[in-house]
């Protein structure tokens, strides 16, 4: 009868611990499920960063490519062509328009006649316009449109055509 309660304590002891281990184990497993969580706040936390100071050298490269093709077109509008610095600034935004194109920037442009759309165009001046087909109409493009993972960088400088009855 003695061997019998042994066993009885003996596995209710046994009970207990694998009671203990298994609350034990699913506190561990609470605690990973928290840091799991944790870190994937962290992880997105840190990729927003990453992607902001992404944005911000991209923001600069584009500054410096529309720059350059500012003084292109001045060059070319002052009639004072310097073949040497034309070829130098042409090479430099290619070097620059690859750069972008190689970080995921798609570069677009619009044309005259198109119709104005305000997620990928601003417009810089409206201009009346005597017939209401040209209504809502770009008039004039000064530039392009940077675009980089569906994000909008820099919209399209545009004048717009407006028609008033």
């Amino acid at each position: 009868m003695t061997r019998r309660i042994m066993k009885k304590k003996d596995g209710r002891k046994t009970v207990f611990q694998l009671n203990r281990l298994e609350d034990m184990m699913g506190k561990i497993l609470n605690s990973f499920d928290t840091q799991q969580e944790i870190l994937g706040c962290y992880y997105k936390e840190y990729q927003e960063l990453k992607r902001q100071n992404q944005k911000k050298y991209l923001m600069g490269y584009i500054r410096l490519r529309d720059d350059m093709l500012k003084d292109v077109e001045r060059m070319k509008e002052s009639g004072k062509i310097n073949e040497d610095m034309l070829g130098l600034l042409g090479g430099y935004i290619d070097d620059l328009t690859t750069v972008l194109e190689d970080n995921g920037v798609d570069i677009f442009c619009c044309c005259t006649n198109d119709e104005y759309d305000p997620e990928l165009q601003k417009p810089l001046e409206r201009v009346e316009v005597c017939q209401e087909e040209l209504g809502n109409r770009i008039v004039k493009v000064f530039g392009c449109g940077y675009r980089w993972h569906g994000m909008i960088l820099k919209k399209v400088n545009v004048s717009v055509g407006i028609y008033n009855h």
